[in-house]
């Protein structure tokens, strides 16, 4: 790849990286709160929102196995963007539980592949033209911080604004996502369950049991943590600076990822995130502290930043080049797919039932036992050493 190019790839994915977390970084934290705030219980919400989950189930599969056998991920990343918009609109006017459920599960069916399938891409740039995967995704995590910050301090009460400002975002993604133009040579011989048959591999299977439960601890923060803040007498603006620190911690583990890939393998890097995690959980389930819990929101670069580099990462060294899109698909599908769907109906029901404070505790028992599991991976295979991931 010329350096002209491989600079103006670089910047195309630096850009979508940021819209496109840009728009999580209103949608993850806020939507819960606006979609209970149309009548709705909190089990009702915990459905929606396990909606994305159950289609990525499936859907990373289709998406990331099109584009390994075209070669076209660019194209396919446009298309993914383009349903979502469509999805996604429908919200400004829909508010009685059943069209919600048509409207979520449109939405999801193309927003729970746009992750594996930009990843893929920017794991294929790395490859060409050099560089870091973790110095690319952290523009994602920038993007994230400015819009929850932004919007948690711009508003006083959560409503319609919480889908206008994603949508708007969403349009400018649409016309973002024509500039990928990166392609790989057409895969005809790639078979179309070829991402599941990676599951014949144990150490995977360990690996994607416990990204899974971490996944399902993870349920509270990213599903019912704006209600329970709220219900605490705490205003929007402790949201979005919690979850934007959180993030600025997860930038700030993505800048030093390289140094702890070389000296940390895979499986250790996500015990010590799942064993944080447990802490902060724990954490959470004890206070009421507006401070605080902004405080415990900086252990987020270990929750999700070294959880996603090392996962992405154990996942590149495990899956042939010619699989990239399948194998970080199946990731996503037990991952975000299978722990997701679990966790959010779960934490739901369990908010109801338990309260936010019992199901944080809880929360935190899981974490433990996902730490369990990946430490039962074979450590001969997963020695640290520099990678796509690490520069």
């Amino acid at each position: 790849m010329l350096p002209t190019q491989a600079a103006g790839a670089r910047l195309s994915l630096i850009g979508f990286y940021a819209l496109y977390f840009g728009t999580v970084g209103i949608v993850l934290p806020f939507l819960p709160a606006y979609l209970e705030s149309l009548s709705l219980s909190v089990t009702q919400v915990g459905l929606l929102l396990s909606l994305t989950p159950l289609m990525a189930l499936l859907s990373p599969h289709l998406w990331g196995h099109l584009a390994d056998r075209t070669g076209r991920g660019g194209g396919v990343l446009s298309l993914l963007v383009l349903g979502t918009l469509v999805g996604f609109s429908p919200l400004l006017f829909v508010d009685h539980f059943p069209a919600l459920v048509v409207t979520f599960a449109t939405y999801a069916f193309f927003s729970s592949s746009i992750t594996p399938v930009v990843d893929s891409l920017a794991l294929q740039h790395v490859a060409s033209a050099g560089g870091s995967y973790a110095h690319l995704r952290l523009f994602g995590s920038i993007g994230f911080i400015l819009s929850s910050t932004l919007f948690g301090l711009a508003v006083e009460r959560v409503g319609r604004t919480t889908v206008l400002a994603p949508l708007a975002l969403f349009v400018m993604l649409a016309f973002w996502s024509l500039t990928l133009r990166e392609r790989n040579a057409p895969k005809d011989t790639v078979h179309p369950l070829a991402g599941l048959q990676l599951l014949s591999n144990h150490d995977i299977r360990w690996f994607l049991a416990g990204t899974s439960l971490h996944w399902i601890a993870c349920a509270p923060l990213n599903g019912t943590f704006s209600i329970h803040a709220i219900s605490l007498g705490l205003s929007p603006s402790v949201v979005g600076i919690s979850f934007a620190v959180g993030v600025a911690a997860e930038v700030a583990v993505m800048l030093l990822y390289p140094r702890l890939a070389e000296r940390l393998a895979p499986r250790h890097l996500l015990a010590l995130s799942f064993a944080a995690s447990a802490l902060r959980w724990a954490g959470l389930s004890l206070t009421s502290s507006p401070g605080l819990i902004v405080a415990l929101s900086l252990i987020h670069g270990l929750t999700f930043g070294s959880f996603y580099l090392a996962s992405v990462a154990f996942m590149a060294r495990r899956v042939p080049a010619h699989l990239r899109a399948s194998g970080q698909g199946l990731f996503a599908a037990a991952t975000f797919g299978l722990g997701g769907l679990v966790g959010f109906a779960s934490s739901g029901a369990g908010y109801d039932w338990l309260g936010g404070h019992r199901l944080f505790a809880v929360a935190g028992l899981v974490e433990l036992f996902a730490a369990a599991l990946v430490l039962r991976i074979s450590p001969a295979e997963t020695a640290p050493g520099r990678d796509s991931l690490g520069g």
